[in-house]
């Protein structure tokens, strides 16, 4: 009986632990989204968790396939910039399934180009603010 109990916690806390991913766009390629309840700091920068999921599965030179990827970005709102923090790549959509590949290494800071994915997410999170 207390293991049962136990399992039901960890469902209930696991499932409104999720991210509420709202859609900011889509193109051929993928549908992207925000987690706007996962926006952190007051000022700026301001870090962010994004999600694109794929239409097909992706590859890259090393590492298994995946469908969808999550990454902690970082949004410069002043300066026009983002970075990358950390990055999960996943075997499914929706950041499902298992964890195909990983990349902790912040990045450098890079414009922010029109017409982009990283414009729709920076226009999202800034505007935010």
């Amino acid at each position: 009986m207390p293991k049962t109990i136990l399992m039901m916690f960890l469902v209930v806390v696991s499932g409104s632990a999720a991210a509420e991913w709202a859609q900011v766009g889509a193109n051929e390629i993928s549908t992207f989204y925000a987690d706007p309840a996962g926006i952190r700091n007051a000022d700026n920068p301001v870090k962010m968790w994004d999600l694109l999921d794929f239409k097909a599965a992706q590859s890259r030179p090393y590492g298994a396939p995946y469908l969808s990827q999550k990454t902690l970005q970082e949004y410069d709102c002043k300066e026009q910039r983002t970075r990358k923090i950390d990055l999960l790549r996943y075997s499914e959509n929706m950041g499902e399934g298992e964890v195909a590949s990983t990349d902790s290494d912040p990045g450098k800071w890079e414009p922010v180009p029109p017409g982009t994915v990283s414009r729709a997410l920076w226009e999202f999170v800034c505007g935010k603010r």
